[in-house]
């Protein structure tokens, strides 16, 4: 068998999911101590209002990727982007350590300014570096979400072991660094010489290429809502092991089990070629059997019992990494060159912001007392979404595929 750099850019790819890693430390990083920041002497909120100001970042830094995506294609091109967004990034974070509201509400705005380029333009960076090779485009957007669980994962247990989240200077200035490192990192990205758009034409601007791309932009709003709804619902049933610092494994068991699965997935995917409908296929699947185990969990009242719990999140997770990174990988490997940030910006938005907006306010309506039917609703979701993927599968499985590029996703 070929060695794996016949499948997967190593150089490259390393490159890019190194800014990711960083990105997502810093991030993480400064979310360890962004409360305890502004309820500080140095700030001196109310919690609630810390609490509240925190949501609107949060909820800002997710739909201003739209934004972001239209700049990246229109304006600064991806390589460039990844230079201003660390840039905008640093100015922010040296404008939280002013200790002034105002300055950290200016601060919010320059750091979403370039939170809001960062993402598309790592998302067309691998796009324009697999260019020669889309279809392990989905192999690739895999291992870099693995790169974004592992700086998730790490940085809230390293700031907290170094007493970074403690002495807030130190925390900010780390955080500044990882982004020095980030902009070093850009001179090193090389993208493909023998890109020509007009031998790109047929496979970008295919029949169905622009209804492949909206209906992979959906199908990420809709796993997420229901996903949304599935979270909010089993908050209060998580099994009480993982809340405590008995065991230190058993206690990273909600993480490890994403971040290997990333990245197990993403060495097969680049190994191996399988149908991505048939991947999303196995992913709704999969969510659907874990609201089996939730309903279980809930019913039984198992919230000491790890096995039902364990089993509830990895068929959750096994769900997560067969949907969102294949749906990610299809926009990318059909978007127009010129389009690619903006329709992964759009993507990251719903996905992010509207569903997790919607689906907040349908458990709100719903949820309250009513666990049990909300975890229905979303299972039911999941279940139709399964059967029009598995119809959309057997469908292009019956088609020609010499005939038509697109049948083959």
């Amino acid at each position: 068998m070929s060695t794996t750099n016949n499948y997967y850019y190593l150089g490259q790819s390393g490159v890019l999911n190194s800014m990711l890693f960083l990105e997502r430390f810093a991030f993480y990083g400064l979310q360890t101590f962004a409360f305890s920041y502004l309820i500080s002497d140095a700030m001196n909120l109310y919690g609630d209002d810390a609490n509240e100001l925190l949501l609107t970042f949060a909820s800002a830094l997710l739909f201003a990727r739209v934004f972001g995506g239209l700049i990246v294609d229109f304006l600064l091109g991806p390589k460039l982007s990844i230079i201003v967004s660390a840039v905008l990034q640093i100015s922010g974070i040296l404008l939280f350590m002013q200790k002034q509201l105002g300055m950290f509400y200016l601060g919010m705005f320059v750091f979403i300014l370039g939170q809001s380029l960062f993402s598309p333009a790592i998302l067309k960076s691998i796009g324009s570096v697999y260019s020669a090779k889309k279809n392990k485009i989905d192999g690739a957007v895999t291992l870099s979400l693995f790169a974004i669980n592992l700086g998730s994962f790490l940085a809230p247990r390293a700031f907290h072991y170094f007493d970074l989240a403690d002495t807030f200077e130190s925390g900010f200035t780390s955080c500044i660094i990882c982004f020095v490192v980030i902009i070093g990192l850009c001179f090193f990205i090389r993208y493909p010489k023998d890109q020509s758009e007009a031998n790109q034409l047929n496979l970008e601007f295919g029949n169905r290429a622009n209804e492949l791309i909206f209906l992979s932009i959906l199908g990420l709003f809709i796993y997420w809502l229901f996903e949304q709804l599935l979270d909010r619902s089993m908050s209060n049933f998580n099994y009480t092991g993982f809340r405590s610092d008995v065991n230190l494994f058993v206690n990273m068991i909600p993480s490890l089990i994403p971040l290997t699965g990333y990245l197990v997935f993403g060495i097969l995917w680049n190994r191996f070629k399988f149908s991505p409908l048939l991947k999303i296929i196995i992913g709704f699947a999969m969510a659907t059997l874990s609201i089996l185990a939730a309903i279980l969990m809930m019913a039984n009242g198992r919230s000491d019992n790890s096995v039902f719990t364990i089993s509830f999140i990895s068929l959750n997770f096994i769900g997560e990494i067969l949907v969102v990174p294949i749906f990610l990988s299809l926009i990318i490997q059909y978007a127009p060159k010129k389009l690619m940030a903006t329709y992964s910006g759009v993507a990251l938005a719903l996905f992010g912001f509207l569903s997790m907006f919607m689906g907040n306010k349908i458990f709100d309506g719903i949820g309250e007392g009513n666990s049990h039917i909300v975890i229905i609703v979303a299972g039911i979701g999941f279940f139709f979404c399964t059967l029009i993927v598995l119809i959309l599968f057997l469908l292009t499985r019956k088609k020609d595929v010499s005939n038509n590029h697109l049948d083959e996703f």
